[in-house]
C-alpha cells in the first residue's frame, strides 16, 4: 500500500466546470519484504465537472492526464525470493470522482477522491507493461477568492452574487 502526499490546485470557472493540476509522491516501503520501498510521482491535469451542489456538499468528477515516475523492485517468478530493480517514466491518467464537505467554514472543507489510476511499470517477467490501481485521497481544502458553498457564489464578505 502506497502512502504520500496529493497536492492540486483548482481553477473553478463556472458552477459546474473547473480546471485542476496535482502532483503527488506515494511510497511503499519494503516491497514484497526484500527491504526495498516502490515510490511514484504522478503529475496529472485536465477537467472537474460538478454534478450536484447542495448547502456545503458537493460532488465531482474528473478526467487527468499527464505523466508518472514509478521505480521500485519487481519479484521475478522464475526466481522466488529475488527481485529487480527499475525505473519506468511514461504516461498515466486517472479517472474518478470526489465529494466535499464544508464542516469549518465557507474556506474549508473535506474532501475525498477515489479513482483508478492507470500507470506503466514492469510485470513479474520483467517487461514493460501498464496497470490499473485504486487510488483514494482525502484532504482538507482550502478555498480561496470568491466561495462556492452550495452553489452559489459569494465574494470575499460572504455576501450572495447575483
Amino acid at each position: 500500500m502506497y502512502k504520500g502526499l496529493d497536492t492540486g490546485v483548482t481553477k473553478q470557472y463556472t458552477d459546474r466546470i473547473a480546471g485542476t493540476v496535482e502532483v503527488s509522491f506515494l511510497r511503499a516501503s519494503n516491497v514484497f519484504h526484500t527491504g526495498q520501498s516502490n515510490t511514484l510521482l504522478t503529475y496529472l491535469l485536465g477537467p472537474v465537472f460538478y454534478p450536484y451542489r447542495a448547502d456545503g456538499f458537493a460532488t465531482s468528477l474528473h478526467a487527468l492526464g499527464g505523466g508518472a515516475r514509478v521505480s521500485g523492485a519487481i519479484a521475478l517468478s522464475s526466481t522466488p525470493g529475488q527481485y529487480l530493480k527499475g525505473t519506468v517514466d511514461d504516461t498515466a491518467w486517472a479517472l474518478g470522482g470526489g465529494v466535499e464537505k464544508w464542516f469549518f467554514s465557507d474556506s474549508l472543507a473535506l474532501r475525498l477522491d477515489v479513482d483508478a489510476l492507470h500507470t506503466t511499470f514492469f510485470n513479474n517477467a520483467a517487461k514493460v507493461h501498464g496497470e490499473y490501481d485504486l487510488r483514494v485521497t482525502w484532504c482538507i481544502s482550502y478555498n480561496l477568492g470568491p466561495k462556492r458553498r452550495g452553489g452559489k457564489l459569494r465574494n470575499m464578505a460572504g455576501v450572495p452574487i447575483e
